[in-house]
């Protein structure tokens, strides 16, 4: 007789007493938004009091514009059906970014807009009801004339956030961010100060705090013989603390790309990013590597920066978040081809730069077909849920992915079923899952296409409520 294991009943009694609008069945889960034609990028953020604020791009009108829901633990839907506007204005909204703030009242949200024609950055303060704070369509992060795209955001601690931005300006992709406070009012100069405006053209950046009001920053740049990846950081009154073209974070040969950051809990941070300086062709196998950087902007790993996985094959999409706020260091996901088809691997690097799990990485989804694009957060409990696009059902007829997570403990041991457990797994394929944590609850929310039309994306959600104790 096959037995059931322990943490997976557990996970199954847990569901069960779930009560309100949640689903416990994976076909079913919380509709957040089914209005006409696509809902896509959804971004959750805290409300502060167990529930959650989701966002999304949304296309109901013909042309894209910005909406938002909030949801409480128990499923129940506390703003309008469907979400409220923060922007319908001519031309496309998209790409929403939530930042949380530090009060719990509420959330800024900073999208790509081009209402103007070419694409400029808003953004918009609301408080715990829905209600607009700062002025109605949003405030102006950047109106240049030229380009803004790849934004992203973080909280600046005082109720303000900080955005970085690739930028057309000077005919050229460069880097540029602001600063603006909780009032809507931006502190640094006007469209931004320069992270970089030098030769060649400037890719994908990445930021993190500082944790004094400024923000540590980090991109990849192909002016060089070989592309590097830098790091710069900007103080809370937007001068330049570092090396003016910015600090090379990896000195050893080879091609580097698609950088992350995030605080190391110390005025520092740690940067991880793919690298082929193994790689027999060009930009072909892919390993990962990470470094170290102190508030002056000192190396504090090896110079060509420490292994995360370098296995032969190809390693890709990896995803960061801290330990204890960045003083135990760092726990990456990533996708991984070692076993022909991408399968989903973790590794925690502590402080001073070890591997704490094992060598290239625990495995902790290798079930048949592909696994892709992973993230990870972090519980209460000093575990972590790994979640992730699963087409382990779909042999080539399809093309379409499920939701899977899993969670581990600090010793890197599986938590829940064998290659996870199903968060949904609806016909028609889910999209761009984002979570958050909530006290004890992991809240999920995802494009959907369970609807069968291709052009009729909503948004869907749900929750694991998880036992506090680790060692379920």
């Amino acid at each position: 007789m096959n037995r059931i294991p322990i943490h997976t009943l557990l996970w199954l009694i847990t569901m069960l007493f779930l009560s309100g609008g949640w689903s416990t069945a994976q076909h079913s889960n919380l509709p957040i938004c089914t209005a006409p034609n696509e809902q896509l990028f959804p971004d959750i953020v805290s409300d502060g009091d167990r529930g959650a604020i989701i966002a999304w791009m949304d296309a109901r009108n013909g042309n894209r514009d910005i909406f938002i829901q909030r949801i409480d633990a128990k499923g129940k839907i506390l703003w309008k059906k469907d979400g409220i506007a923060i922007c319908q204005l001519p031309g496309s909204q998209g790409w929403p970014i939530l930042i949380p703030i530090s009060d719990n009242n509420g959330t800024i949200i900073v999208w790509r807009d081009s209402r103007n024609g070419n694409p400029d950055l808003y953004a918009q303060r609301i408080d715990i009801n829905g209600t607009e704070l700062w002025e109605k369509n949003g405030i102006p992060i950047c109106q240049n004339l030229a380009s803004q795209d790849d934004p992203k955001a973080i909280a600046d601690g005082e109720d303000g956030v900080i955005v970085v931005w690739e930028d057309w300006r000077n005919n050229r992709q460069d880097l540029f961010a602001q600063r603006v406070n909780g009032k809507g009012e931006a502190i640094w100069s006007k469209d931004g100060v320069a992270v970089y405006d030098g030769t060649g053209d400037q890719y994908d950046p990445s930021l993190t705090t500082d944790q004094t009001g400024g923000a540590i920053f980090a991109w990849w740049d192909i002016s060089t013989p070989e592309w590097r990846v830098f790091s710069q950081r900007i103080s809370a009154d937007g001068r330049k603390l570092w090396p003016e073209r910015g600090l090379t974070v990896c000195e050893a040969n080879g091609n580097q790309g698609g950088p992350l950051v995030i605080s190391d809990g110390s005025n520092g941070a740690f940067v991880v990013w793919s690298d082929y300086r193994n790689d027999p062709a060009i930009f072909t196998t892919s390993d990962l590597y990470a470094q170290r950087i102190n508030a002056n902007g000192q190396r504090l790993w090896n110079p060509d920066g420490i292994v995360i996985c370098d296995q032969m094959e190809n390693q890709q999409q990896p995803f960061i978040t801290h330990v204890n706020h960045g003083i135990g260091g760092i726990v990456i996901t990533w996708w991984d081809d070692r076993d022909v088809f991408s399968d989903i691997y973790a590794q925690w690097i502590n402080g001073d730069g070890e591997p704490m799990w094992a060598l290239n990485g625990l495995p902790i989804c290798i079930a048949e077909g592909e696994q892709r694009q992973p993230k990870l957060i972090r519980d209460k409990s000093d575990g972590t849920i790994i979640y992730w696009l699963d087409y382990r059902g779909d042999y080539g007829n399809k093309a379409t992915s499920a939701i899977y997570a899993q969670r581990i403990d600090k010793n890197g041991r599986s938590l829940w079923a064998l290659n996870g457990m199903p968060i949904c797994l609806a016909d028609g394929g889910q999209m761009t899952p984002d979570a958050i944590m909530t006290d004890n609850i992991a809240l999920i929310a995802w494009s959907d296409g369970r609807n069968g039309d291709s052009y009729d994306i909503d948004i869907y959600a749900d929750l694991i409520l998880l036992n506090s104790n680790i060692t379920e």
